[in-house]
């Protein structure tokens, strides 16, 4: 018998950074999903937007794609 589900909620992470985006994703078992997948997001960055919205079921390693915006605070951390 295979436990493992069949479809995942997708979790919200408007106003994360993309590091605790993509630590929570992964540890669900989706993908984050952004425009240039060749570069880690800068640390002043945190989401703005993303697709599928929050509470949406998706498949298991499903995309989650997020816009992303620029944080002021974050700059001086």
């Amino acid at each position: 018998m295979d436990d493992r589900p069949t479809h995942i909620e997708v979790p919200d992470v408007v106003g994360m950074t993309g590091r605790e985006a993509h630590a929570l994703c992964r540890g669900l078992g989706l993908f984050l999903g952004y425009y240039d997948m060749d570069r880690q997001l800068p640390r002043s960055m945190v989401i703005a937007h993303q697709e599928p919205p929050p509470g949406t079921m998706a498949a298991p390693a499903a995309a989650v794609r997020i816009w992303t915006k620029w944080d002021p605070l974050l700059d001086q951390k």
